[in-house]
């Protein structure tokens, strides 16, 4: 038995693939999207950054507590004496320095951060309790929001 087909070339769709247009509106939309994308991926990479960055300094602000409320003095409260930490260089993938000079804490970031850096200072005493004012070093928009000064 012989099956005889036949097709209707009148219902066959005509359009098989994307228009060079459609392609180039794709591309052109994909483009834009990239555009926007990538530098708000970056911000948030530095962001994500900093965290490292403000963690390397929470010991030294503990110390410096501590160190203050022994000695009485904020001028005597440096990186490797009274019970402060020594200074920690080029640790961690972000942290390029962490410094400690008379009650003011100094961190440099590096790699992703390099260039960000900003300063912690201590006032006060053991009777008035100890302050501390945060300046970011026109660094603000990457820190979290009200942590600079």
């Amino acid at each position: 038995m012989k099956i005889n087909r036949t097709f209707n070339l009148i219902n066959l769709p005509l359009k098989k693939g994307f228009t060079l247009i459609e392609l180039m509106i794709v591309i052109a939309i994909v483009a834009i999207l990239a555009t926007i994308a990538v530098p708000s991926y970056q911000n948030y990479t530095k962001k994500a950054a900093v965290s490292e960055l403000l963690q390397a300094t929470a010991a030294y602000r503990a110390d410096i507590e501590l160190c203050i409320y022994n000695t009485n003095d904020v001028r005597s409260c440096n990186a490797g004496s009274n019970g402060i930490r020594s200074a920690m260089n080029e640790s961690g993938k972000y942290i390029k320095s962490v410094t400690v000079n008379s009650g003011v804490i100094s961190a440099q970031g590096r790699g992703a951060l390099d260039g960000v850096s900003y300063s912690l200072t201590a006032t006060g005493n053991a009777n008035t309790g100890v302050s501390w004012t945060v300046d970011c070093n026109d660094n603000q928009d990457i820190f979290p929001v009200g942590f600079c000064s």
